[in-house]
Formats: structure tokens, sequence, C-alpha cells
């Protein structure tokens, strides 16, 4: 059995086994998914104009400059890989979302990750807020998988690299803050 075989096997199991009474649960999640990327930062932007706090108002710059440069990344991925979604190749895959770019990575998955770990990394203090952020993350990895428009690669390809996005990121903004005169 090679690879593409255990990754559509994995995916038809989860796809043909779920709880369908959850499906616009699910849905919902996964259609809220770049909603969610934009209000976080923006919450966080308004926040700190409110309490007039510059080193939260980095923060929310440096989570905005993450989903810019993951977005990027994802995009150019997309199509430089151009991978067919599974329910174009098996007719067995009951597509409950869209999924329209090429399939590999997970965009949505991605942008989950990213803000998972840009949170953790930010704002670690907080552990009932990582608690939930994560939760959201993988709940919106599992919706890839039981809507039928990503294999389980494409998923854990969207994990890595929203995951390994954020580090980047993270370590951009650090050595541009620590190079200033005036460290936040």
């Amino acid at each position: 059995m090679s690879l593409f075989d255990y990754d559509q096997h994995i995916l038809e199991l989860i796809n043909h086994n779920r709880i369908r009474t959850l499906d616009s649960i699910f849905i919902h999640i996964t259609d809220t998914t770049y909603l969610v990327a934009l209000l976080i930062p923006f919450l966080i932007f308004l926040y700190s104009y409110l309490k007039n706090n510059l080193p939260l108002k980095i923060k929310a710059w440096q989570i905005v400059a993450s989903i810019a440069f993951d977005s990027i990344i994802i995009t150019i991925l997309k199509y430089s890989i151009n991978r067919q979604r599974p329910f174009e190749i098996d007719n067995h895959i009951e597509k409950l979302s869209s999924g329209g770019s090429p399939s590999f990575p997970s965009g949505h998955t991605s942008t989950a990750f990213l803000l998972a770990t840009s949170i953790t990394i930010l704002f670690s203090n907080n552990k009932w807020l990582l608690a939930i952020i994560w939760l959201w993350a993988f709940v919106v990895a599992y919706t890839r998988l039981a809507l039928g428009v990503h294999y389980p690669s494409d998923v854990i390809g969207g994990m890595i690299i929203g995951t390994s996005n954020a580090i980047i990121v993270n370590r951009i903004f650090i050595k541009k803050i620590t190079n200033q005169p005036n460290n936040v």
C-alpha cells in the first residue's frame, strides 16, 4: 500500500464515520476560520488602542504579519504542487464544504495552527486562552477531513506550515525589536 493509499483510506474512514448530526457545526467552524483569523488581531488592536498599550499593538501587528506571510506561502505551495481535492479523485468522498483551490496544504488548518502558535508565543500566561485556541485549531483541522475537502497529509502539512510560519515571523519580530534603540 502506498502513502497515497493510506492517505485516501484514512480520509474515507473519517469522512464516512463522522457524526452526521454535527455536520452543520463543522461547516460553521470551518467557514468561520478566516473570520476568526481577522477578528483576533482586530480585537487586540482595539484593546491596545483603548489602553494605549504599545507592546500589545506590536503583538497585533505580529499576528497580522504572520497571517500575511502564511497566506503567501500557502498560495505558492498550493499552486506549485497543484494536488487535486479528494472529492475530485474519489467518488466515495462526500464533499460538504467549499474547496476550490488545490488541496495541499490545507489553508484553513495552516491559519488555525498559525493563530494557535502565535497566541501561545505572545500570550503564554493565559492558559485558558491557550486551551481554547488549540482546541479550536484541532477542530478546524478535523473539519477539513470530516467535510471531505482535504487528505490527512494536507492537514498535517497545514499544521506544520502554520506553526513554522508563526515561529519564523516571531523570530523576525524579536530580531527587529531587539535591534531598536529602545526595546519594547
